[in-house]
């Protein structure tokens, strides 16, 4: 498996991943397509401060990461992986990437957000040393905060 970050000529597989995603992906990751709309403007050269990342095997996309907010200290990141790679360590290796990346730039750490019913999500989260920091009530949705530490860093 190779994880790149994602380029023009990948619009094409990323749509057949996107047509291909079902169930619980669809349901706490594309809601009303809005991920797959958002990540079409990468191609049209109108996505700022995203860095987009994929898994392929033989050409085929196993699954992505972004990082939005790559303007501010701490991006959020979102993460997708095909149905049938689900369970088989990919999430944790585009979320490892994706962290490399963000200290790489120097960013204080990644948020994300997810539905209080995605429990596969959650426990990856986890697993990758995330922290809930909060849950809004109204929409069912988790906050996750990573925070990086540096060498001048010290808890009192």
């Amino acid at each position: 498996m190779l994880i790149r970050e994602m380029q023009l000529r990948d619009k094409e597989k990323v749509k057949v991943f996107f047509q291909n995603m079902k169930g619980e992906s669809r349901a706490f990751f594309n809601r009303g397509d809005g991920n797959f709309k958002s990540t079409m403007k990468f191609f049209d050269g109108e996505a700022e401060n995203i860095k987009y990342f994929i898994a392929l095997e033989a050409e085929e996309m196993l699954g992505y990461v972004f990082l939005m907010g790559m303007d501010t200290l701490i991006p959020e990141l979102g993460i997708a992986v095909a149905e049938h790679m689900k369970g088989k360590g990919i999430g944790y290796q585009l979320m490892t990437y994706a962290e490399n990346y963000a200290k790489s730039k120097n960013k204080g750490g990644i948020t994300l957000i997810t539905h209080v019913a995605n429990l596969r999500g959650q426990s990856l989260y986890e697993k990758c040393g995330f922290s809930k920091i909060g849950i809004h009530g109204a929409s069912g949705e988790i906050f996750y905060l990573k925070r990086f530490k540096d060498e001048n860093y010290k808890e009192n």
